[in-house]
């Protein structure tokens, strides 16, 4: 690029004071007028100027042109495996560009929402890009919201709500001591002035909570429940303390999970990593010996509260895609046991401990199944390989399972609603272990059709397992959740339950467009987990306002892609405009719809099934052919777009 030299004014030229006075102008800046006029700002009027650059300047302008070109025709939206040679992830990090005004946000390829995004772009040949997360209350509202008065509950609805958290909080998840919280709540209620600040702040965020649990449906206002009490904790929580204690762990751990509620994903991730730092600070990541601490009880508290802020941390980390806060290598401490020793009041604290291990081993493996399958920095081995080695402990975490909280047949509604918890969670890292596998196979498959309509797709018999098994692992969850919508277990405003609906639905919708003998059954199963995203939406549930913001995105794509392919089962499909339609559906039907799928195989069975277990003890050399295939060149590119549309 040649140099730029300074441009004189030539006197020819007249600034805009001297033409409009009509006098001769000096020229320069400022010209001479303008100089002896104080204030005053000489410009000249612009004209086009013919000036001679070199040839090799006007190429090096064209060549950057194409380059600019052609990475704005690429959604800047991508997050991938960095290694080159990586069949799933391929490509340059994802990012989203909420607000222009703001950084891009990370898009993780191993979300709900980027795998609903690759769903629609495999439809459409890359043609629709990722839609960005708004549904949330914005920062501005919540500090708005924290400056408003919130009186004190009376002491009846105080206790509700305290109750209602910690019966729902225990049956996944040990935050708080239930003694120990009980008696914190009574010495408020009797003398609140002298309560300790941090103990306002915990019971403040466990009426937030119990709000959620307590509320059926949104309030006229259309207020979010216990949104307030939430504020006031945030508004309080102003500090973060130099000599943090557990209960600040308890507290950070109990807002992490209210911004869930909130569909404030980010937040729920920052806090509980907060949380984990905080208890890696206090030293709950290692063993305190009995001479530093004699009360058993407290003891086991430490760790309980330990091993919940890893499971959070994790849980999260897995939903975003995010890396965790701390490595296992690192962690010393003994996992969950049942104390003994400890009289009648205190041991009612601790609910037996093989339930709370369960969860540690499934939050153990979602760190490693996303590190495997879509970290950046993944092993050199193959996918077939990677996915081998995941389902491997998957069997291995179902082979170690209590007898007791093992499904074995027993009927959905009989079921402990931490077992069903359980076992969704299971399903869930089944689904995301597999279902980049099963979007290729729908790939392959719309390929396939493309070229001879009446002929199918070649895919390997392991591909096909693979891919079964994910929707097999879908259609369990979507047993479940319909079950628990049944009998009114289902929590309007639950986070978790949403998500894991949303999860199945997508897999489900994919199964509809395969050849696969069950493909009627899944049409109606996700045309029910759709019709139950549109109510909770319309009840106030901000993620499923955002799930459903993905299912209405892709709905005309698979009615277009149905056409395509000449699949015309149903004579009335589609998702029904209003609520009510299904708010029509009653408990029997509802179970008549869960049993209706009943025969179909368990997340465990089909991990169980001998043709899977035969394939998973062996090299995959047929299904090496994903790990080629999905290579990405200039012209192939809906699979994992690297452009921004």
């Amino acid at each position: 690029m040649p140099d730029r030299t300074r441009m004189k004014i030539p006197k020819s030229i007249a600034c805009r004071r001297c033409h409009a006075r009509k006098v001769k102008c000096s020229g320069g800046v400022p010209c001479s007028g303008c100089r002896q006029a104080d204030n005053v700002e000489c410009v000249y009027p612009r004209k086009a100027r013919l000036v001679k650059v070199s040839e090799q300047y006007i190429e090096d302008l064209v060549s950057e042109n194409q380059q600019l070109r052609r990475s704005s025709s690429r959604p800047a939206n991508e997050e991938s495996d960095a290694l080159p040679n990586d069949p799933v992830l391929t490509g340059a990090p994802w990012f989203v560009n909420a607000d222009a005004l703001h950084t891009p946000i990370l898009v993780a390829e191993a979300s709900d929402s980027a795998f609903a995004t690759r769903f629609r772009q495999a439809m459409s040949n890359g043609q629709h890009g990722h839609l960005p997360r708004v549904n949330f209350p914005s920062d501005e509202q919540l500090l708005a919201l924290s400056d408003a008065e919130i009186p004190w509950p009376t002491p009846a609805r105080a206790r509700l709500l305290i109750r209602a958290a910690i019966n729902s909080l225990c049956r996944c998840y040990y935050i708080v001591r239930r003694s120990s919280i009980l008696h914190e709540l009574e010495c408020a209620i009797q003398n609140y002035p002298q309560t300790g600040l941090r103990s306002k702040t915990k019971l403040w965020v466990l009426f937030a909570i119990g709000e959620v649990y307590t509320t059926r449906n949104s309030t006229s206002e259309r207020v979010f429940p216990g949104i307030h009490y939430f504020c006031k904790a945030m508004n309080i929580l102003r500090i973060v303390s130099e000599r943090p204690s557990v209960d600040m762990v308890e507290i950070q751990m109990l807002l992490s999970l209210y911004s869930l509620f909130l569909n404030r994903r980010h937040t729920a991730y920052s806090l509980a990593g907060a949380a984990v730092r905080l208890a890696t600070i206090m030293g709950l990541h290692l063993n305190i010996s009995e001479t530093q601490m004699r009360d058993a009880g407290e003891r086991e508290h430490r760790n309980r509260i330990w091993w919940t802020a890893y499971t959070l941390e994790r849980m999260w980390a897995a939903k975003l895609g995010y890396p965790p806060a701390i490595r296992d290598d690192d962690i010393g401490v003994n996992l969950p046991s049942n104390p003994v020793g400890l009289d009648d009041s205190n041991a009612s604290d601790f609910p037996d401990c093989a339930y709370f291990i369960a969860r540690i081993g499934l939050a153990q493996l979602s760190s490693r199944i996303i590190h495997s399958i879509y970290g950046q920095k993944a092993d050199t081995s193959s996918l077939s390989r990677r996915v081998q080695d995941t389902f491997g402990d998957l069997r291995c975490w179902l082979k170690d399972l209590p007898q007791s909280l093992q499904l074995d047949g027993r009927e959905e509604g009989d079921l402990d609603p931490r077992v069903k918890s359980l076992h969704l969670l299971f399903n869930q890292l089944a689904i995301i272990a597999t279902r980049t596998i099963l979007l290729h196979v729908l790939r392959a498959h719309l390929e396939a059709r493309a070229q001879q309509p009446a002929s199918g797709a070649n895919i390997p018999a392991s591909a096909l397992a693979l891919s079964e098994t994910c929707i097999r692992c879908a259609r369990h969850s979507c047993r479940l959740l319909v079950d628990s919508w049944a009998n009114g277990t289902f929590m309007i405003f639950d986070y978790f339950y949403t998500q894991y609906l949303f999860s199945a639905a997508t897999v489900l919708g994919i199964s509809t467009l395969l050849d696969s003998k069950e493909r009627q059954s899944d049409e109606e199963q996700f045309e029910i987990a759709t019709g139950f995203l549109l109510q909770l939406r319309n009840s106030g549930n901000y993620a499923a306002a955002e799930f459903y913001q993905h299912i209405e995105a892709t709905l005309d794509l698979m009615e277009t892609t149905k056409a395509r392919l000449g699949v015309h089962d149903r004579a009335a499909t589609g998702i029904p405009q209003d609520a009510s339609d299904f708010g029509s559906l009653n408990r029997s039907s509802l179970e008549e719809t869960a049993f209706a799928v009943g025969d179909f195989m368990t997340a465990g069975t089909a991990l169980s099934e001998p043709f899977l277990q035969e394939l998973l003890d062996q090299p995959l050399p047929d299904l090496q052919f994903i790990d080629s295939s999905m290579y990405l060149d200039e012209q192939q590119g809906f699979y994992w777009p690297d452009t921004m549309l």
